[in-house]
């Protein structure tokens, strides 16, 4: 009797040892495939294409003229008409803290192109894309 009780402790836990081993290899795949579409997501977003939602403009001046070559840039932040704009400077401060660094936004030309890819992907149905 001993050995046919031992036999089925061995079949329970070789059973129980292949369903953990499968929810393990399941979840190392569902991981590994989150990591490979955020890795895809990054390089698209940062090479070659930018979501247009994404594109932040600021209308800048230089406050003051230096002397000689510096690494620091004084600006303004201002609205189309040339006043200064607290709002959008308190967003630029945002922005600069979070990322790190400040983009150009691109050319007319530039937009145009990525409103195209933008509706070509399918983004934006029934959105007013300007």
């Amino acid at each position: 009797m001993s050995w046919l009780t031992d036999g089925s402790d061995v079949a329970t836990m070789a059973t129980g040892l292949s369903a953990v081993t499968a929810a393990f290899v399941w979840t190392n795949a569902q991981l590994r495939g989150w990591k490979q579409e955020r890795a895809a997501m990054r390089r698209r977003n940062w090479h070659g294409y930018i979501e247009l939602g994404m594109i932040d403009t600021w209308g800048v001046r230089l406050v003051e003229q230096p002397d000689e070559p510096t690494a620091r840039v004084v600006l303004e932040v201002v609205t189309s008409d040339g006043t200064p704009d607290d709002h959008m400077a308190h967003t630029m401060h945002q922005r600069v803290k979070q990322d790190g660094w400040l983009s150009r936004s691109p050319t007319p030309t530039e937009y145009e192109f990525l409103k195209h890819l933008y509706r070509e992907r399918g983004y934006g149905k029934g959105e007013r894309v300007d």
